[in-house]
């Protein structure tokens, strides 16, 4: 289907044609432009609504956190929306921040001090907000349990009939299926406590100042939702501390550095007082369980015929599954597990 995006933005209020507009194609989920118009540069983004089925409750939760967000702001149409819904999806415009810049990966311990610092910027700034006022606009979103559940139902059906190319990785995922769901399972049980968390916090999903290198804001905000900080906690440090793509088809790439984690951890538990003791207790572990969770997803996709994630060849998500066991692989070498006997499981 041919997109109007000329017409979306007279939706927007535009009164001018914009004076460029170039796609991007960064992002597994959503459709994005960039767009240029004498009054500034903004994106122009199609939800994906197969994923965010509801994305009005979505775009309630980013409005209600951006008033805590100064640097970012919605568009809204002459009706004081802050989306357009057309025979070509659902839209969004939001102002482009610029002179700004992000890391597609990690490259060294200043730059991991500064994402750290940011996260944490990040999760005091949002104190502020009332986790009970946001909708739950992807339930079981990082729940370890119900991720299981769906990788079973994969493996039972295999629609594909691909589980003979991937049982070591299969095999892998099962006999870790108890551990990764130990924070799953404390927080469905109330003893991790809910906070307003962005629940896909990886590394290029944060912008900085070109010239000052300081933290501004991060960004992709659709998953923004109540969730405990070791969500967010563990998909940074899954991000930030790999020395490899998430999708390097070459293992002996791939390992994590440590150098790049203590940075991280400075930066994000340095002055602060926000996080209780067993928050603290499983930070370690947090990256392991966020990136089996993500080796759990791209497998259980790769099983179903690659519906979910946006793939480049026929592969794709086996590949990325390869790179999260091996990631987990190497973060036990250097993290032992947690005295869960002490916990209230």
């Amino acid at each position: 289907m041919e997109i109007d995006v000329l017409g979306i933005c007279r939706s927007f209020g535009f009164e001018k044609d914009p004076l460029k507009i170039e796609g991007i194609s960064v992002g597994h989920i959503n459709a994005t432009y960039h767009l240029w118009f004498e009054e500034g540069e903004f994106i122009l983004q199609r939800v994906n609504t197969s994923i965010f089925t509801r994305p009005e409750e979505m775009m309630d939760n980013i409005e209600l956190i951006l008033k805590e967000i100064p640097v970012l702001f919605l568009k809204k149409t002459k009706d004081g929306k802050t989306w357009v819904k057309n025979d070509s999806g659902f839209w969004r415009i939001m102002n482009f921040v610029g002179n700004s810049m992000s890391y597609q990966k990690m490259s060294t311990p200043e730059q991991a001090y500064k994402m750290g610092s940011s996260m944490k910027e990040f999760h005091n700034t949002l104190k502020k907000v009332d986790a009970s006022k946001l909708y739950e606009t992807l339930p079981d979103f990082h729940n370890m349990v119900w991720r299981y559940e769906n990788f079973y139902k994969a493996l039972e059906f295999n629609y594909q009939n691909r589980k003979e190319t991937c049982r070591n990785e299969i095999e892998f995922l099962l006999e870790n299926r108890e551990r990764g769901a130990v924070i799953s399972k404390l927080y469905n049980a109330g003893h991790l406590r809910k906070w307003v968390t962005h629940n896909d916090t990886k590394l290029n999903n944060v912008l900085f100042d070109r010239d000052t290198g300081n933290y501004l804001t991060f960004i992709d905000l659709d998953t923004v939702m109540p969730g405990t900080v070791l969500f967010d906690v563990g998909d940074m440090i899954r991000t930030s501390c790999s020395t490899a793509d998430e999708d390097e088809k070459d293992l002996a790439k791939v390992s994590f550095s440590m150098d790049f984690y203590n940075a991280l951890m400075k930066g994000y538990l340095e002055n602060n007082c926000g996080l209780d003791e067993l928050e603290r207790a499983l930070i370690p572990e947090c990256g392991r369980t966020l990136t089996q969770i993500m080796a759990v997803r791209f497998l259980t996709d790769y099983l179903n015929g690659d519906t979910y994630y946006r793939i480049d060849y026929p592969d794709h998500n086996l590949v990325r599954t390869r790179t999260q066991v091996k990631q987990i692989q190497e973060m036990d070498r250097y993290f032992k597990a947690p005295d869960f006997s002490s916990m209230p499981l």
